[in-house]
């Protein structure tokens, strides 16, 4: 209550002051800084809030409804009813209030904002006199010539009094110069041996790994050794008493824009590389890539130099009129740079997609560019715009809005071209890890491990993309308290109307809902590589179970991320229920195939590895997902059918509950042929196949007669009918040779067209009992089938030999036990 007490009087005084003085920069930023704290304080205070009444209200619901008017009940229970209620009304009390104190703070800060927006836009909008007048640069100059002069005096003044110390200055400052000094030399040196080691040809002969090691390694050591020179002088300097306060606010400032210089300058040598091609990142060629390394550099000294003479004007004791022209004069400089270095990276060349483009078609539609080149086209055209305006309004005065007008977007953009080299380094990195090591393994890197680590350059994009947002934000004028502000805000949630909107607890229902899923996948996987695998179940079973794992590990990860975050459903009731009808309609038809989904495997009539014909085509059942089942017909197409198709129409399933299959094969042969010796022939070829069973036992028909020619076929079961058409090609081949070697004739039908018409001509070749013969025993296996009723006999026989003739692929080895894997498909 106390601190309640303390945030309302807080926020009574800070509505008082807004409301009765003219307030300004100086003054808001505190009264932001508090209100940000006290928002920052109070969810921790809510949150233990919480925790104490949800006890109380379980220990009130364990003691029941309270007695109706007119009842009663046991003293004691009423007694402490009374206490849990006293109880848990005075934490709601303090719930309330707090809530109430954050909304205000809320309020507060919102309103503060609106008057830091006005006072920033007053300022940006305030003009002063034109540098260029007369009276400005004269001004100017002589502040300038008092800042050198300044200097000087005190580097005079250090000077004499060094020459009456003990130890000269001379001789203190003698050892750190000459290390500098030939810290710099061995730099100078180092860069050009290695520059002169490093030949095309050598570095054209690294891997790619190697390629990316060097340029990384160049980078740090650009970075590292200028850094520490330049450390190490302006440490002597300073530390030899030479300069004054103004000298030394001068110094500090130009090793800053030192070591600015040389960090952009190590960084753009890595993107840019315009001495060593064979390193080089970026699309640019050896002139563009030079240009843009140069002005780079120009535009990072043209940012350190602003630090120190606009930035720093008050510790130089400069006055505004030289801090106006200093300011002209950068910003002319700077819009010149600008301008140069995007003509420079505009001539990139654009990553192209490796897939061949179509041919010109008149008719197609015009691609459309994709965001990245947009984003592109749109950053170039603002530098342009920027290295324009930004020069034209510090001439005309307004000296505030030319410094945000310039350097604002040249931080945007240097933040941007470091994340872009990382991410270039690391998809760089990628790339020559996924390279083939040898001719032999030249589609190594397209499976799914390529695919898995090609992954990371997109997820360290959205990393990147993350973490440019709060740091733009801080650039374009947003304070730290802004960041936490919004942060807040993310945890605490939006409210609209009664509902609540908590963004932390979508994240965490993501997270939740992913760790318990991929918990669930781990389990699918251990199931099916370990431990069905020695349970003896066929594959068909195994996919059933592990369908099943999947299934309900999705549903609870789904029930565990909504405990997770403390959803409250119950909200959401009667939208369900308007819904249902909604549902019921529109998505009945997903509702059925996944019903049906869940009947398949559980009842399995068909399963995995299963060979089925249905009206819409016929093939191997591949998987049976949540909607569809996929079916791999014999042309190598995946036909997909709805679940509920499976249920309610007829399917035949050839391999349902074994592999056995039966076989027909049909021939004919002369009239005057001796049908026991065909009999005898066609038995002992049937019996000597590796692929027949021996009970039930192979058997010949004698079907009859037609005009020219006696009907026999030969029925045996296979040990694998998924071989049918491979035991019928061996079946046809033994019968001509074995008929061939016994003086057996298989008769040829001749038509006899006759000139007195083509009504002749078409009776003349319509034979009694012709149609269903071939060699091949289509129709006499449809016949056969009928006749029998025995309905494999009708696909088995006919059809599949007339629809898919060869697909089934070459004749197994014999004794062979021919598997269902995609790896043998062709063999079927």
């Amino acid at each position: 209550p106390r601190l309640l007490a303390t945030y309302d009087a807080e926020a009574t005084g800070l509505e008082v002051e807004l409301e009765t003085r003219e307030i300004d920069l100086a003054t808001i930023e505190p009264a932001l800084e508090m209100l940000v704290n006290q928002r920052a304080e109070i969810p921790p205070l809510r949150s233990r809030l919480d925790a104490e009444m949800l006890p109380l209200r379980r220990q009130l619901e364990a003691l029941g409804p309270p007695p109706a008017e007119g009842e009663t009940e046991d003293e004691s229970i009423a007694r402490e009813r009374g206490a849990l209620t006293v109880r848990l009304a005075d934490i709601e009390a303090l719930a309330l209030r707090l809530d109430r104190a954050d909304a205000r703070a809320s309020a507060l800060i919102d309103r503060i904002n609106v008057v830091r927006r006005q006072l920033a836009t007053e300022r940006l909008l305030t003009r002063q006199p034109v540098p260029l007048l007369p009276g400005q640069m004269r001004d100017g100059a002589r502040d300038l010539g008092r800042l050198v002069s300044t200097i000087g005096a005190e580097i005079t003044t250090r000077l004499q009094d060094a020459a009456r110390a003990p130890v000269s200055l001379a001789l203190r400052l003698a050892v750190p110069l000459a290390v500098a000094l030939l810290a710099g030399a061995f730099l100078i040196w180092l860069r050009r041996s290695v520059l002169g080691a490093l030949s095309y040809r050598v570095i054209e002969g690294m891997s790619p790994a190697r390629k990316i090691a060097l340029g990384i390694g160049l980078a740090l050591a650009r970075l590292a050794v200028p850094s520490v020179v330049v450390g190490v002088i302006v440490t002597v300097v300073l530390s030899s008493g030479l300069l004054g306060p103004v000298g030394i606010t001068a110094l500090r400032g130009l090793g800053g824009v030192a070591l600015l210089i040389i960090c952009a300058s190590a960084l753009a040598s890595a993107y840019f590389a315009p001495l060593i091609p064979a390193l080089r990142l970026s699309g640019l060629d050896d002139r563009c890539a030079a240009s843009a390394f140069r002005w780079t550099v120009v535009l990072a000294a043209i940012f350190g130099l602003d630090r120190i003479l606009v930035g720093s004007a008050s510790g130089l004791q400069v006055g505004i009129e030289a801090v106006q022209i200093v300011n002209l004069a950068l910003l002319a400089v700077g819009g010149v740079s600008l301008w140069r270095f995007e003509r420079a990276i505009g001539a990139q060349v654009p990553v192209k997609d490796p897939t061949p483009e179509p041919e010109d078609d008149a008719d197609a539609e015009p691609e459309r560019p994709g965001i990245a080149p947009m984003l592109l086209t749109a950053g170039r055209y603002t530098l342009l715009a920027v290295a324009v305006l930004a020069p034209l309004t510090a001439l005309a005065g307004y000296f505030a809005a030319s410094r945000f007008l310039f350097y604002n977007p040249l931080a945007t953009a240097s933040l941007i071209g470091v994340f872009v080299l990382l991410f270039a380094i690391v998809r760089s990195a990628v790339e020559a890890a996924l390279e083939p090591r040898d001719a032999g393994a030249g589609h190594a890197a397209q499976g799914a491990e390529a695919r898995r680590l090609r992954l990371i350059p997109v997820l360290l994009g959205f990393t990147l993309i993350a973490a440019a947002v709060p740091l733009i934000a801080l650039i374009w004028g947003a304070r730290p308290r802004d960041l936490v502000a919004a942060w807040q805000t993310v945890q605490t949630g939006l409210t609209i109307g009664e509902f609540r909107i908590v963004p932390l607890d979508f994240l965490a229902f993501l997270v939740v809902f992913a760790l318990v899923y991929l918990v669930s996948r781990l389990a699918q996987a251990v199931l099916s590589r370990s431990v069905l695998p020695l349970t003896g179940l066929d594959a068909g079973g195994r996919a059933a179970i592990t369908a099943g794992v999947g299934y309900t590990g999705f549903a609870v990860a789904v029930l565990a991320a909504i405990a997770a975050t403390g959803l409250d459903l119950s909200n959401l009731a009667i939208v369900a229920g308007a819904l249902s009808v909604g549902i019921g309609f529109g998505l009945q038809a997903i509702v059925n195939n996944f019903v049906s989904g869940l009947i398949l495997l559980i009842e399995r009539p068909i399963k995995a590895g299963d060979w089925v014909e249905l009206p819409s085509g016929m093939g191997y059942v591949k998987r049976i997902n949540v909607r569809s089942t996929v079916i791999e017909t014999f042309d190598r197409a995946s036909l997909i059918v709805p679940n509920a198709e499976l249920i309610s129409s007829t399917v035949i399933n050839w391999t349902h509950t074994n592999l056995n299959g039966r076989i027909i094969v049909a021939i004919r042969v002369g009239m005057d042929a001796d049908p026991r010796q065909v009999e005898r022939i066609m038995l002992e070829i049937a019996r000597a196949h590796p692929l027949v069973l021996r009970r039930p036992q192979p058997f010949v028909l004698f079907r009859g007669y037609n005009d020219y020619a006696m009907l026999f076929e030969v029925r045996a079961v296979l040990r694998d009918v998924n071989w049918i058409l491979n035991a019928q090609s061996d079946f046809h081949f033994a019968i001509h040779e074995r008929f061939r070697e016994a003086g057996i004739a298989v008769p040829i039908q001749s038509t006899q067209i006759s000139l007195a018409g083509a009504a002749a001509a078409g009776r003349g070749s319509e034979m009694p009992g012709d149609a269903p013969g071939d060699a091949s025993g289509d129709a006499s296996g449809d016949a056969s089938g009928d006749a029998s009723g025995d309905a494999p006999g009708d696909v088995l026989g006919g059809r599949s030999g007339a629809r898919h003739g060869g697909a089934l692929g070459a004749r197994a080895p014999a004794g062979a036990e021919p598997a269902l894997s995609d790896g043998e498909g062709d063999g079927r």
